[in-house]
C-alpha cells in the first residue's frame, strides 16, 4: 500500500525505504501496547494516514535541507520523511518523554545518520542557540492550530527558511487567519492516495 500510494505522489520507493517504514510500524505497534503513542494501529490505516501522508511533503523540501519536526509524536512525518529522503538532516522534537524514548529507539534501530530526537517543549527549544534560526524547513502534522504553530516555528527558521504545515481539508480556512503583511502564504492541495481525502500543505514564509 505504501509503495502504491507513494507512486501516486510521484515517489518511487526502493526496498530500503520500505523496510525502514515496516520496521517503524512494527515497533510502533509493539510499543503502543504499553505506551499510548498513537490511536491508529490498524495496518491499512497506518499505511495511509501515517506513512503515505507523511511522505507527501517529501517533494516540496529542498535537497540537503535541515528539517525540524515539531510535535513529532510517534515520528510523523520525521521518520518516514528520512526514510525516503536520506539527504535530509532531521530533528524530531516532542514534549512527551515516552514518545521521545520511542523515537530514540527508532534512531538506534535504523542506523540512520543525521536523524535525532529531543525531549523538550517548542517554547524552551527556541531559546537554545543550537536550534534557533538553524532550520531550512520547520514542519508538523496536525500538531496544533496553524496560527500557533507558525508562532512556535518562526524562531527556528534560517534566513531563507520556510514553514510547511500539514493539514486536513480545513487548512485553507486556517491559512486565511494568518496576516498577509507578515507572511507569504501558499497552499499545496492534494488527495491522500488510496483514500482520496482532501489534504493541504500550507507553505508559510515570513516577510521579514
Amino acid at each position: 500500500m505504501i509503495r502504491r500510494g507513494a507512486g501516486e505522489l510521484g515517489l518511487d520507493l526502493g526496498p530500503e525505504s520500505l523496510d525502514l517504514m515496516a520496521m517503524h510500524a512494527r515497533e510502533l505497534i509493539r510499543w503502543n501496547k504499553k505506551f499510548n503513542i498513537t490511536s491508529i494501529v490498524d495496518p491499512k490505516q497506518m499505511a495511509t494516514k501515517h506513512y503515505i501522508d507523511s511522505i507527501a511533503i517529501a517533494p516540496h523540501i529542498p535537497e540537503n535541507a535541515s528539517v525540524l519536526d515539531l510535535g513529532s509524536g510517534g515520528g510523523f512525518p520525521g521518520f518516514p520523511l528520512k526514510a525516503v529522503r536520506p539527504d535530509l538532516k532531521i530533528v524530531m522534537a516532542d514534549a512527551s518523554r515516552k514518545r521521545v524514548s520511542f523515537l530514540n529507539f527508532l534512531v538506534r534501530q535504523s542506523g540512520l545518520e543525521s536523524l535525532k530526537a529531543i525531549h523538550i517543549r517548542a517554547e524552551a527549544l527556541a531559546g537554545d542557540d543550537e536550534f534557533a534560526g538553524r532550520f531550512d524547513v520547520v514542519t508538523s502534522r496536525a500538531f496544533t492550530a496553524l496560527e500557533r504553530f507558525v508562532t512556535l516555528a518562526r524562531p527556528f527558521l534560517s534566513k531563507e527558511g520556510v514553514i510547511l504545515a500539514m493539514k486536513g481539508g480545513a487548512g485553507e480556512e486556517e491559512a486565511e487567519g494568518l496576516s498577509e503583511s507578515d507572511y507569504r502564504i501558499s497552499l499545496i492541495p492534494y488527495l491522500l492516495p488510496l483514500e482520496n481525502h482532501s489534504r493541504n500543505i500550507i507553505k508559510v514564509r515570513p516577510v521579514t
